[in-house]
């Protein structure tokens, strides 16, 4: 009886790593954290602000093979060459898709779409305004890199800007 418990425990034990490693191969979750350099685009903000710096963070279920759910959160601001306007901090929210290509998950297309919490210097006011992103990337292991088009609507318009992201990503 005594080795008989021993085995049982023994099979039990190597069932449970066995499916703990098909849950690990498989990728479910992940997790991510990048720096970012935006570059204004559109015409007016770009004459208003010079150029915007942050970081942002999230995290990615599987929905497939492939594919993942996203959220994010970020902080970036926008620097102004003028003491009117001053600066711009963008605080965005979003959940989106995140779609791996090639073997390896080594290149990957994003959408998201939230709200953005802006606190405009220039009005001295604080909202929440919708705001998406759309872009790419290359995963090399744990390091990503990508770009990205984002924006928040402002004045009637959309205040867009190419963002350039360098991070982590963590998968489990």
């Amino acid at each position: 009886m005594k080795y008989g418990i021993r085995s049982l425990t023994v099979i039990a034990m190597l069932i449970i790593a066995g499916l703990c490693g098909k849950v690990q191969a498989q990728k479910v979750f992940f997790a991510f954290a990048h720096g970012q350099y935006a570059s204004p685009v559109q015409s007016e903000f770009k004459n208003d602000y010079n150029y915007g710096a942050g970081a942002e963070g999230g995290v990615g279920i599987a929905v497939g093979k492939k594919t993942f759910l996203t959220g994010t959160i970020g902080y970036t601001v926008f620097n102004s060459p003028s003491k009117e306007l001053g600066n711009i901090i963008y605080v965005p929210m979003k959940i989106g898709v995140r779609k791996y290509f090639l073997p390896a998950k080594l290149l990957f297309l994003h959408a998201d779409a939230g709200i953005g919490q802006i606190k405009d210097k220039t009005t001295n006011t604080s909202s929440s305004r919708f705001s998406a992103d759309v872009g790419g990337g290359v995963k090399l292991g744990p390091f990503e890199m990508g770009l990205a088009f984002d924006g928040f609507v402002r004045n009637g318009g959309y205040a867009s800007w190419v963002g350039f992201k360098a991070g982590w990503r963590f998968g489990l």
